[in-house]
């Protein structure tokens, strides 16, 4: 990555423009700010604040990486998950093949910071989000996307300007009630013969996402992944037995969000005469989850043994009220922790500097600033206390924060990260 732009956000200003940081003067930067001393126990940051743990964020990052190396397998982590220039700093010096976008603009913060390599998970139809794709490789970044039908390939084609390098596609693979993605195999064949005429773009293989599977029994969901996976492999085979993948300089299969990794690197594993590069795209990985993620990881299902990931996002929050018996209410809410999968989980309360387990409660509801907090313990809490609540769903609580403190295992602040969505 380029250190020029990583340079200028470590030497960032850390003043008012940032919440869940103290303002003072001189502020302190990132690079400096462990100089403080200031320590969540201590009171020193002022509240609501979702803090990273560094140690959480170091760990998840070796177990993926590990993880990838006894399965063959390499991980181009959805940087949407934290759109932390920082953090993927990390994940690509731990070996992280790319980094996944959804969207151009995310692409565009990637190459803004030097990132070599990025995966556009999502199909890109717009001129200008076009256009951008030929400046980006143009400007040194190696820029993947995701084509379903020929006429989006015919869009790439034409935005290309002369002397443009080539653009490497996946055709994407859908399943029915799914988002994007070539449905029906007359779809995706078509899609990919497109893409292998079409001038100045290379059909490099197939992708999928299997996060859109769902349902209550754990063993059925994972018998339609592994069908679904079967069926995004079986692509890739007609595509490399009919000469489409020819032109492509590597092979790639992509697919694996933050649920069922285990499972594509099982499955989707192509019988072809050339080798194929198994691409992950697991994003919440790098920060885990005490929700969503750690009901569905595999490594949490008991599916595989190489580690575990661990819960790195805190969110920190005063009690304000205790209005009646039974409830507290916490000063933080929608602005500040994700709310669109489940609310945050209540795990510790904060007195007088000392850190203990809370008993039983939970986050029942939000309101934009505020929390309700309702069980047995709320009626032993007293305003000033600190709630501490692991959350659920990543990808929807690094955008509320555009900086948030790093902190180690004794929650004292020894960095921050930038978040730029």
């Amino acid at each position: 990555m380029d250190e020029a732009p990583l340079a200028a956000l470590r030497d960032d200003p850390i003043d008012w423009r940032y919440k869940g940081f103290p303002t003072t003067t001189p502020p302190p930067t990132p690079a400096t700010v462990a100089e403080r001393g200031w320590s969540l126990l201590a009171g020193d940051l002022p509240l609501p604040v979702i803090a990273l743990r560094e140690d959480a964020v170091t760990a998840n990052i070796a177990t993926m990486r590990a993880f990838c190396a006894t399965h063959d397998a390499s991980l181009a982590p959805h940087g949407k998950t934290t759109m932390a220039p920082e953090l993927f700093r990390r994940q690509l010096e731990a070996g992280a093949w790319a980094i996944t976008v959804a969207t151009v603009a995310q692409a565009r913060v990637c190459a803004a910071f030097g990132v070599p390599r990025v995966l556009i998970a999502n199909e890109v139809v717009d001129p200008a989000g076009l256009a951008w794709i030929g400046a980006g490789q143009r400007g040194g970044t190696e820029v993947w996307l995701l084509v379903d039908a020929p006429a989006g390939v015919e869009r790439i084609a034409a935005s290309r300007a002369a002397g443009d390098p080539p653009v490497r596609v996946l055709v994407e693979i859908g399943m029915p009630d799914g988002r994007a993605g070539a449905r029906e195999h007359a779809a995706q064949d078509a899609a990919a013969r497109a893409a292998h005429a079409a001038e100045g773009i290379v059909l490099c293989g197939v992708a999928g996402w299997e996060g859109h599977i769902h349902g209550d029994d754990p063993a059925v969901v994972e018998a339609r992944v592994d069908t679904y996976l079967g069926e995004v492999r079986a692509a890739l085979e007609r595509f490399a037995a009919a000469g489409l993948l020819d032109e492509a300089d590597e092979i790639v299969a992509s697919a694996g969000g933050s649920a069922w990794f285990d499972r594509v690197a099982a499955v989707l594993r192509p019988q072809i005469d050339r080798p194929v590069r198994l691409v992950l795209r697991s994003g919440c990985t790098v920060t885990h989850d005490e929700g969503l993620y750690r009901r569905l990881s595999p490594f949490e299902r008991g599916r595989i043994g190489d580690g575990a990931l661990v819960p790195a996002l805190e969110a920190w929050s005063s009690v304000l009220s205790q209005p009646e018996p039974g409830l507290a209410i916490l000063g933080m809410g929608k602005r500040d922790v994700p709310f669109d999968i489940d609310l945050p989980v209540p795990r510790w309360v904060v007195r007088d500097g000392a850190i203990a387990a809370i008993g039983e409660c939970a986050v029942v509801a939000l309101n934009d600033q505020h929390a309700f907090l309702r069980g047995t313990a709320a009626d032993g809490l007293v305003p000033g206390d600190v709630v501490v609540c692991g959350v659920s769903h990543p990808c929807t609580a690094f955008d509320k924060w555009r900086l948030l403190p790093l902190v180690d295992a004794e929650r004292r602040v020894t960095g921050a990260v930038h978040t730029l969505f």
